[in-house]
């Protein structure tokens, strides 16, 4: 079982005790360590019989399969998995290409071209050309 399947079911059995006896209990200790766990079910099926409340004792049983559950794959610590991560990333990426050597108008084609996803991302010489020159570019002479 998950680790976020356990918090899960620890969470729903948080809300239940607070709702029905008024017991306020800690979930992420309730799904990793499991005499704390065993208690809290110890205490919800007391109560169950108690005040009966059968969907309480069925959660309580539900936490106390989850707790048991031999097949979870024990935790890595945190700085493992991000590192682990980290080297999956830098391999995923390829090197940036060289740098093109020519210009084109007064930018350098981008580095990325082909994979920006973009039809064209350099200048395009044509559109320069095309411009009318007795059009004027600024209004007034002021830039």
């Amino acid at each position: 079982m998950l680790v976020s399947q356990k918090l899960a079911i620890a969470a729903h059995m948080h809300v239940l005790l607070r709702r029905k006896t008024g017991r306020v209990t800690d979930t992420e200790w309730m799904a990793e360590n499991l005499e704390y766990a065993l208690e809290v079910v110890r205490f919800a099926r007391a109560k169950a019989t108690e005040d009966s409340h059968p969907d309480l004792h069925e959660w309580a049983d539900k936490l106390e399969r989850a707790v048991l559950d031999k097949t979870a794959a024990p935790a890595k610590p945190l700085v493992q998995s991000a590192v682990q991560a980290m080297r999956v990333r830098t391999a995923a990426v390829p090197a940036p290409a060289a740098p093109p050597s020519e210009r084109t108008g007064s930018f350098a084609a981008s580095i990325f071209g082909a994979s920006s996803g973009f039809s064209d991302s350099t200048l395009d010489p044509e559109r320069e050309a095309r411009r009318d020159p007795n059009v004027p570019r600024y209004v007034g002479g002021i830039r």
